[in-house]
């Protein structure tokens, strides 16, 4: 026996799919938009690089002398476990362009030669940021 269906019953099953497509887009574009986000970075505070910063996860970083625009100076990073991080360096309320530099093994840590631009407008402030896929850390620091 064949049931026919009346046009209530066809207009109420096309809004209720309607409906669902639209709650299943809606749920698509929430996750994609949540599952991803970095955390919130945790600022640290370091007097002297030079002498070496430890980090909230035990890692120490040291550079090999004083930063100065132009001019190559080492960072190294002893971490004890896991994965070197990006790092990146910017300045506040300044595009600086693209300074991210990566960390290549060395020893029991991991080392980079960096060099940064010189600000148009002199300012020697900078702020590194550590990035890891579960945190990241930021420093600030000046240069010469």
């Amino acid at each position: 026996m064949k049931t026919k269906l009346t046009r209530q019953q066809l207009a109420l099953i096309a809004v209720l799919l309607i409906a669902f497509a639209l709650l299943k887009a809606g749920l698509i574009w929430w996750y994609l938009g949540h599952k991803n986000q970095p955390a919130a970075a945790v600022t640290v505070s370091c007097q002297n690089l030079q002498a070496g910063c430890t980090l909230p996860d035990g890692s120490v970083l040291t550079l090999d002398r004083q930063p100065q625009a132009a001019q190559p100076f080492g960072l190294s990073l002893q971490r004890l476990n896991g994965s070197a991080p990006a790092i990146e360096f910017s300045m506040r309320d300044m595009d600086m362009g693209f300074n991210r530099y990566k960390l290549l093994p060395q020893g029991d840590g991991w080392r980079a030669s960096i060099i940064l631009p010189v600000c148009v407008t002199g300012s020697h402030q900078w702020q590194m940021a550590l990035k890891y896929p579960d945190k990241s850390y930021l420093i600030d620091f000046s240069t010469r």
